[in-house]
Protein backbone atom coordinates (compact mmCIF):
# COMPACT_ATOMS: atom_id res chain seq x y z
CA UNK A 1 0.00 0.00 0.00
CA UNK A 2 2.92 2.25 1.17
CA UNK A 3 4.40 2.25 -2.48
CA UNK A 4 1.34 2.52 -4.40
CA UNK A 5 0.55 5.51 -2.31
CA UNK A 6 3.33 7.26 -2.96
CA UNK A 7 3.52 6.78 -6.40
CA UNK A 8 -0.34 8.27 -6.80
CA UNK A 9 0.63 11.21 -4.19
CA UNK A 10 3.73 11.97 -7.07
CA UNK A 11 2.00 11.28 -9.95
CA UNK A 12 -0.50 14.25 -8.26
CA UNK A 13 2.09 16.27 -8.43
CA UNK A 14 2.70 16.32 -4.45
CA UNK A 15 5.76 17.03 -2.79
CA UNK A 16 6.62 14.07 -0.48
CA UNK A 17 9.15 13.25 1.71
CA UNK A 18 9.20 9.20 1.88
CA UNK A 19 11.26 7.59 4.84
CA UNK A 20 12.31 3.98 4.01
CA UNK A 21 14.84 1.75 5.21
CA UNK A 22 18.29 0.16 3.34
CA UNK A 23 17.88 -3.57 3.44
CA UNK A 24 19.87 -6.66 1.72
CA UNK A 25 23.07 -4.59 0.64
CA UNK A 26 20.26 -1.91 -1.12
CA UNK A 27 20.20 1.87 -0.09
CA UNK A 28 16.82 3.03 0.70
CA UNK A 29 16.92 5.60 -2.37
CA UNK A 30 17.31 2.59 -4.69
CA UNK A 31 14.64 0.25 -3.03
CA UNK A 32 12.02 3.10 -3.19
CA UNK A 33 12.91 4.25 -7.16
CA UNK A 34 12.57 0.43 -7.45
CA UNK A 35 9.64 0.26 -6.36
CA UNK A 36 8.36 3.08 -7.74
CA UNK A 37 9.63 1.64 -11.32
CA UNK A 38 7.57 -1.13 -10.83
CA UNK A 39 3.75 0.56 -10.62
CA UNK A 40 5.37 3.18 -13.38
CA UNK A 41 8.24 2.90 -15.22
CA UNK A 42 7.83 6.09 -16.97
CA UNK A 43 8.17 8.18 -13.40
CA UNK A 44 11.64 8.25 -13.28
CA UNK A 45 11.75 9.70 -16.51
CA UNK A 46 8.80 12.12 -16.01
CA UNK A 47 10.89 15.05 -14.06
CA UNK A 48 8.43 14.45 -11.46
CA UNK A 49 10.82 12.67 -8.56
CA UNK A 50 12.22 16.43 -8.30
CA UNK A 51 9.30 16.27 -5.26
CA UNK A 52 10.81 13.45 -3.68
CA UNK A 53 12.93 13.34 -1.11
CA UNK A 54 13.98 9.71 0.49
CA UNK A 55 15.13 9.77 4.34
CA UNK A 56 16.72 6.79 5.26
CA UNK A 57 14.85 5.60 8.61
CA UNK A 58 13.22 3.20 10.65
CA UNK A 59 9.90 3.44 12.39
CA UNK A 60 11.01 0.85 14.83
CA UNK A 61 13.19 3.51 16.72
CA UNK A 62 12.32 6.87 18.34
CA UNK A 63 13.18 10.10 16.50
CA UNK A 64 11.97 7.23 13.74
CA UNK A 65 15.67 6.66 13.66
CA UNK A 66 16.36 9.46 11.46
CA UNK A 67 20.14 9.32 11.48
CA UNK A 68 20.56 13.45 9.85
CA UNK A 69 19.62 16.28 12.29
CA UNK A 70 18.72 18.25 9.40
CA UNK A 71 16.98 15.85 8.03
CA UNK A 72 14.34 15.75 11.39
CA UNK A 73 13.89 19.55 11.04
CA UNK A 74 13.20 19.78 7.40
CA UNK A 75 10.34 17.35 7.78
CA UNK A 76 9.23 18.95 11.56
CA UNK A 77 9.48 22.61 9.28
CA UNK A 78 7.64 21.31 6.14
CA UNK A 79 5.08 18.25 6.74
CA UNK A 80 1.33 19.04 6.56
CA UNK A 81 0.17 15.99 6.22
CA UNK A 82 1.22 12.30 7.39
CA UNK A 83 0.60 9.09 5.66
CA UNK A 84 1.57 6.21 7.90
CA UNK A 85 1.41 2.85 5.98
CA UNK A 86 4.60 1.49 7.30
CA UNK A 87 3.89 -2.15 8.94
CA UNK A 88 4.53 -6.42 9.04
CA UNK A 89 1.96 -7.62 7.57
CA UNK A 90 3.22 -11.17 8.21
CA UNK A 91 0.57 -13.11 9.96
CA UNK A 92 3.06 -15.65 11.08
CA UNK A 93 5.22 -13.27 12.84
CA UNK A 94 5.86 -13.50 16.48
CA UNK A 95 4.11 -11.13 18.58
CA UNK A 96 6.85 -9.62 20.23
CA UNK A 97 8.13 -8.57 16.38
CA UNK A 98 5.19 -7.79 15.26
CA UNK A 99 4.32 -5.26 18.22
CA UNK A 100 7.43 -3.40 17.74
CA UNK A 101 6.77 -2.54 14.20
CA UNK A 102 3.21 -2.64 14.18
CA UNK A 103 2.39 -0.87 17.41
CA UNK A 104 5.31 0.87 18.86
CA UNK A 105 6.13 2.53 15.78
CA UNK A 106 3.10 3.51 15.19
CA UNK A 107 3.50 5.17 18.85
CA UNK A 108 7.21 6.38 17.43
CA UNK A 109 5.19 8.12 14.42
CA UNK A 110 2.49 9.57 16.38
CA UNK A 111 5.09 10.73 19.10
CA UNK A 112 6.71 12.42 16.25
CA UNK A 113 3.91 14.23 14.40
CA UNK A 114 3.10 15.53 17.97
CA UNK A 115 6.46 17.26 17.43
CA UNK A 116 5.81 18.32 14.44
CA UNK A 117 2.22 20.01 15.27
CA UNK A 118 3.68 21.71 18.17
CA UNK A 119 6.57 23.17 16.21
CA UNK A 120 5.53 23.33 12.46
CA UNK A 121 2.53 22.71 10.18
CA UNK A 122 1.27 19.51 10.71
CA UNK A 123 -2.64 19.52 10.64
CA UNK A 124 -3.52 15.67 9.51
CA UNK A 125 -2.29 12.56 10.48
CA UNK A 126 -3.68 9.53 7.95
CA UNK A 127 -3.54 5.96 9.59
CA UNK A 128 -3.60 3.12 7.12
CA UNK A 129 -5.13 0.42 9.52
CA UNK A 130 -7.32 -2.97 8.32
CA UNK A 131 -11.03 -3.90 8.69
CA UNK A 132 -9.88 -7.23 10.22
CA UNK A 133 -9.30 -5.63 13.21
CA UNK A 134 -12.92 -7.30 14.01
CA UNK A 135 -10.52 -10.21 14.87
CA UNK A 136 -12.65 -13.94 15.11
CA UNK A 137 -15.64 -12.92 15.80
CA UNK A 138 -17.99 -14.50 14.59
CA UNK A 139 -21.46 -13.65 12.54
CA UNK A 140 -21.43 -9.67 13.32
CA UNK A 141 -21.95 -6.36 11.47
CA UNK A 142 -18.73 -4.26 11.78
CA UNK A 143 -19.14 -0.60 11.19
CA UNK A 144 -16.91 2.38 11.07
CA UNK A 145 -17.56 3.42 14.72
CA UNK A 146 -16.67 -0.11 16.45
CA UNK A 147 -13.47 -1.64 17.34
CA UNK A 148 -13.88 -2.92 21.43
CA UNK A 149 -15.80 -5.98 21.19
CA UNK A 150 -13.65 -7.96 23.63
CA UNK A 151 -12.26 -9.94 20.61
CA UNK A 152 -9.88 -12.60 19.93
CA UNK A 153 -8.01 -12.44 16.71
CA UNK A 154 -7.15 -15.27 14.31
CA UNK A 155 -3.53 -13.58 14.26
CA UNK A 156 -1.02 -11.58 15.48
CA UNK A 157 -0.83 -9.31 12.72
CA UNK A 158 -4.92 -8.64 13.64
CA UNK A 159 -3.88 -8.09 17.09
CA UNK A 160 -1.27 -5.68 16.48
CA UNK A 161 -3.37 -3.17 14.01
CA UNK A 162 -6.17 -3.59 17.22
CA UNK A 163 -3.51 -2.71 19.96
CA UNK A 164 -2.21 0.14 17.00
CA UNK A 165 -5.66 1.26 16.88
CA UNK A 166 -6.00 1.58 20.96
CA UNK A 167 -3.34 3.69 20.39
CA UNK A 168 -4.47 6.10 17.77
CA UNK A 169 -7.03 6.89 20.38
CA UNK A 170 -4.65 7.80 23.02
CA UNK A 171 -2.87 10.41 20.22
CA UNK A 172 -6.65 11.94 19.49
CA UNK A 173 -7.02 13.03 23.15
CA UNK A 174 -3.53 14.62 23.16
CA UNK A 175 -4.70 16.63 19.93
CA UNK A 176 -3.90 14.65 16.64
CA UNK A 177 -5.96 15.10 14.17
CA UNK A 178 -5.52 11.26 13.01
CA UNK A 179 -8.51 9.86 10.29
CA UNK A 180 -8.47 5.87 10.43
CA UNK A 181 -7.98 3.95 7.34
CA UNK A 182 -9.39 0.26 7.30
CA UNK A 183 -9.35 -1.32 4.14
CA UNK A 184 -10.49 -5.09 3.12
CA UNK A 185 -8.50 -8.05 1.83
CA UNK A 186 -5.99 -5.86 -1.11
CA UNK A 187 -5.52 -7.72 -4.27
CA UNK A 188 -3.89 -6.57 -7.22
CA UNK A 189 -4.59 -3.20 -9.61
CA UNK A 190 -8.05 -3.21 -11.31
CA UNK A 191 -6.09 -3.11 -14.58
CA UNK A 192 -3.45 -5.42 -14.70
CA UNK A 193 -3.62 -7.30 -11.53
CA UNK A 194 0.11 -5.89 -10.69
CA UNK A 195 0.79 -6.81 -7.30
CA UNK A 196 3.84 -6.65 -4.70
CA UNK A 197 2.32 -8.88 -2.54
CA UNK A 198 1.46 -12.44 -3.08
CA UNK A 199 0.21 -13.77 0.49
CA UNK A 200 -3.22 -15.04 1.83
CA UNK A 201 -5.84 -16.07 -1.33
CA UNK A 202 -2.64 -16.13 -3.29
CA UNK A 203 -0.66 -18.24 -1.32
CA UNK A 204 -3.67 -20.91 -0.52
CA UNK A 205 -4.17 -20.93 -4.86
CA UNK A 206 -0.85 -22.17 -5.47
CA UNK A 207 -1.02 -24.79 -2.72
CA UNK A 208 -4.49 -25.97 -4.51
CA UNK A 209 -2.50 -25.91 -7.86
CA UNK A 210 0.33 -27.91 -6.65
CA UNK A 211 -2.16 -30.70 -5.21
CA UNK A 212 -1.22 -30.19 -1.67
CA UNK A 213 -4.63 -31.00 -0.38
CA UNK A 214 -7.28 -33.51 -1.43
CA UNK A 215 -9.08 -32.13 1.46
CA UNK A 216 -9.07 -28.06 3.06
CA UNK A 217 -11.17 -26.67 5.87
CA UNK A 218 -13.34 -24.05 4.07
CA UNK A 219 -16.87 -23.13 3.17
CA UNK A 220 -17.25 -21.71 -0.20
CA UNK A 221 -20.35 -19.49 0.26
CA UNK A 222 -18.64 -17.70 2.94
CA UNK A 223 -17.81 -14.13 1.69
CA UNK A 224 -14.42 -12.28 1.66
CA UNK A 225 -14.24 -8.41 1.02
CA UNK A 226 -11.93 -8.20 -1.79
CA UNK A 227 -10.72 -4.80 -3.08
CA UNK A 228 -8.12 -3.55 -5.73
CA UNK A 229 -5.09 -1.88 -4.40
CA UNK A 230 -5.42 1.49 -6.53
CA UNK A 231 -9.17 1.47 -5.46
CA UNK A 232 -8.17 1.94 -2.19
CA UNK A 233 -5.45 4.07 -2.47
CA UNK A 234 -7.87 6.51 -4.66
CA UNK A 235 -10.23 6.09 -2.10
CA UNK A 236 -7.89 7.08 0.44
CA UNK A 237 -6.58 10.01 -1.13
CA UNK A 238 -10.20 11.52 -1.55
CA UNK A 239 -11.44 10.84 2.44
CA UNK A 240 -8.07 12.04 3.91
CA UNK A 241 -8.92 15.68 2.41
CA UNK A 242 -11.29 15.53 4.61
CA UNK A 243 -9.90 17.78 7.44
CA UNK A 244 -11.78 15.97 10.56
CA UNK A 245 -11.26 12.93 12.74
CA UNK A 246 -12.81 9.85 11.62
CA UNK A 247 -12.64 6.36 10.99
CA UNK A 248 -13.61 5.36 7.43
CA UNK A 249 -13.90 1.19 5.36
CA UNK A 250 -12.33 0.92 2.26
CA UNK A 251 -14.03 -1.80 2.00
CA UNK A 252 -15.93 -3.07 -1.48
CA UNK A 253 -19.81 -3.01 -1.52
CA UNK A 254 -20.42 -6.49 -1.12
CA UNK A 255 -18.20 -9.42 -0.53
CA UNK A 256 -17.25 -12.06 -3.31
CA UNK A 257 -17.60 -15.62 -2.21
CA UNK A 258 -14.37 -17.36 -1.70
CA UNK A 259 -15.96 -20.15 -3.75
CA UNK A 260 -16.02 -17.75 -6.80
CA UNK A 261 -12.48 -16.93 -6.19
CA UNK A 262 -11.34 -20.60 -5.89
CA UNK A 263 -13.46 -21.96 -8.92
CA UNK A 264 -12.20 -19.27 -11.23
CA UNK A 265 -8.50 -19.76 -10.41
CA UNK A 266 -8.99 -23.47 -10.43
CA UNK A 267 -10.88 -23.28 -14.47
CA UNK A 268 -7.72 -20.91 -15.00
CA UNK A 269 -4.75 -22.69 -14.10
CA UNK A 270 -5.99 -26.43 -14.99
CA UNK A 271 -5.85 -28.06 -11.15
CA UNK A 272 -8.69 -30.19 -9.88
CA UNK A 273 -9.95 -28.53 -6.47
CA UNK A 274 -9.85 -30.22 -3.09
CA UNK A 275 -13.26 -31.18 -1.61
CA UNK A 276 -13.99 -27.99 0.94
CA UNK A 277 -15.30 -28.60 4.02
CA UNK A 278 -16.54 -26.11 6.31
CA UNK A 279 -14.84 -25.95 9.51
CA UNK A 280 -16.85 -26.93 12.11
CA UNK A 281 -17.40 -30.52 10.16
CA UNK A 282 -13.67 -30.87 9.01
CA UNK A 283 -11.68 -33.45 10.66
CA UNK A 284 -8.46 -32.20 11.55
CA UNK A 285 -6.94 -35.18 12.48
CA UNK A 286 -6.71 -35.99 8.66
CA UNK A 287 -4.05 -33.56 7.61
CA UNK A 288 0.00 -34.20 8.03
CA UNK A 289 1.57 -31.81 10.25
CA UNK A 290 3.15 -30.01 7.07
CA UNK A 291 -0.56 -29.91 5.96
CA UNK A 292 -1.85 -28.35 8.97
CA UNK A 293 0.99 -25.81 8.98
CA UNK A 294 0.80 -24.84 5.55
CA UNK A 295 -3.19 -24.21 5.82
CA UNK A 296 -3.19 -22.31 9.41
CA UNK A 297 -3.22 -18.94 8.36
CA UNK A 298 -5.41 -19.20 5.42
CA UNK A 299 -8.50 -21.37 7.08
CA UNK A 300 -9.82 -18.34 8.98
CA UNK A 301 -10.11 -16.45 5.95
CA UNK A 302 -11.99 -19.40 4.26
CA UNK A 303 -14.26 -19.76 7.31
CA UNK A 304 -15.07 -15.81 7.60
CA UNK A 305 -18.47 -14.43 8.81
CA UNK A 306 -17.87 -11.08 10.06
CA UNK A 307 -19.45 -8.14 7.52
CA UNK A 308 -17.87 -4.78 6.79
CA UNK A 309 -20.62 -2.16 7.13
CA UNK A 310 -18.93 1.52 5.49
CA UNK A 311 -22.69 3.17 4.93
CA UNK A 312 -20.63 6.37 6.67
CA UNK A 313 -17.37 5.82 4.30
CA UNK A 314 -19.88 5.06 1.48
CA UNK A 315 -21.91 8.48 2.21
CA UNK A 316 -18.52 10.66 2.45
CA UNK A 317 -17.54 9.32 -1.07
CA UNK A 318 -20.94 10.33 -2.88
CA UNK A 319 -19.45 13.43 -2.70
CA UNK A 320 -16.52 13.01 -4.68
CA UNK A 321 -18.79 10.63 -7.45
CA UNK A 322 -16.43 7.73 -6.22
CA UNK A 323 -17.62 3.83 -6.88
CA UNK A 324 -15.75 1.01 -6.29
CA UNK A 325 -15.01 -1.26 -9.85
CA UNK A 326 -16.93 -4.80 -9.55
CA UNK A 327 -14.47 -7.52 -7.78
CA UNK A 328 -16.45 -9.40 -10.80
CA UNK A 329 -14.87 -12.33 -13.14
CA UNK A 330 -13.24 -10.28 -15.23
CA UNK A 331 -11.50 -8.69 -12.40
CA UNK A 332 -10.59 -11.85 -10.68
CA UNK A 333 -9.12 -13.46 -14.04
CA UNK A 334 -6.74 -9.96 -14.56
CA UNK A 335 -5.47 -10.93 -11.25
CA UNK A 336 -4.81 -14.67 -11.61
CA UNK A 337 -3.56 -13.55 -15.23
CA UNK A 338 -0.84 -11.67 -13.36
CA UNK A 339 -0.10 -14.65 -10.92
CA UNK A 340 0.51 -16.85 -14.03
CA UNK A 341 2.93 -13.85 -15.94
CA UNK A 342 5.12 -13.40 -13.00
CA UNK A 343 5.31 -17.47 -12.41
CA UNK A 344 3.89 -17.69 -9.01
CA UNK A 345 1.22 -19.80 -10.01
CA UNK A 346 1.91 -21.84 -13.14
CA UNK A 347 -1.36 -23.20 -15.23
CA UNK A 348 -1.31 -27.03 -15.09
CA UNK A 349 0.10 -28.31 -18.64
CA UNK A 350 2.86 -26.04 -18.29
CA UNK A 351 4.19 -27.83 -15.19
CA UNK A 352 3.19 -30.69 -16.81
CA UNK A 353 6.11 -29.85 -19.28
CA UNK A 354 8.58 -28.66 -17.41
CA UNK A 355 8.34 -32.18 -15.56
CA UNK A 356 8.91 -33.93 -18.90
Amino acid sequence: MGSYLLKTLIRNGYRVYALARSKDNKSAEDRVIDILKFWDRSIATSGLLKNLKIIEGDIAYPGLGIKLKKDTETIISDAEVFFHSAALTDVTAPLELIRKINVEGTRNILDFALECKRRGRLSKVNHISTAYVAGAKKNIEFSEDMLELGQDFNNTYEQSKYEAELLVKQYLNRGLNISIFRSGMIIGDSKEGRTTDFRLFYTALRFFSRGLFSEFPANPICEQNFINIDTVINAILLLAQKPQSKVYHIVSGRGSPVGLFIKLAGDYFGFELPKFIPIEKFNFKKLTPAQAALAGPYVPYFNYTVKFISDQTQKALKEYNFSYPEIDEENIIRNLFYCEKTGFIKKKNDMVLKNA
